[in-house]
């Protein structure tokens, strides 16, 4: 679990300093589905080893992790706000989330996807940034990345 922790703080160090130097269009597209795929997969292993379990929400432009806990009125979902790692995130201009699929099913904006033990095994986020299009997909329950073909005007 620390090994991970350190795996996913060093990766967003590297994409941090990437970001820095002005990459191009599709540098700066699988820096930020790297990062997505390295949180989706620490959110899923603290999910399964924490035994509560967690979520991903995401809108067009910005994504947030949630976690399913007790209240006085019964179980909700609260945004993980203080967390350094599963905070809040605005994905920078230009970028968006253009499609998210959860074994098989289309998912819409809002709608949470849950990393849990009882959550999807298959999971396919699109991302793009003008042309250039990325998919981030689970695949035996680790996220990798895969860069897509540019889209035509």
């Amino acid at each position: 679990m620390e090994m991970l922790v350190a795996l996913v703080i060093m990766a967003l160090a590297v994409a941090g300093a990437s970001l820095a130097l002005r990459p191009d269009d599709s540098r700066q597209l699988a820096n930020e589905a790297t990062r997505l795929a390295l949180l989706l997969e620490q959110a899923r292993e603290e999910s399964a080893l924490g035994g509560m379990p967690l979520a991903w929400v995401a809108a067009e432009d910005r994504y947030e992790f949630e976690r399913r806990g007790m209240s006085r009125s019964g179980p909700e979902w609260t945004v993980l706000r203080g967390d350094e790692l599963l905070r809040p995130r605005q994905l920078p201009g230009g970028l968006r989330i253009v499609r998210m699929e959860a074994d098989g099913r289309p998912l819409v904006f809002g709608e949470r996807l849950n990393l849990g033990l009882q959550g999807a095994r298959q999971v396919v986020i699109e991302l793009a940034f003008g042309r250039e299009r990325t998919r981030v997909h689970s695949r035996d329950e680790r996220f990798e990345v895969t860069a897509m073909a540019a889209v035509s005007p």
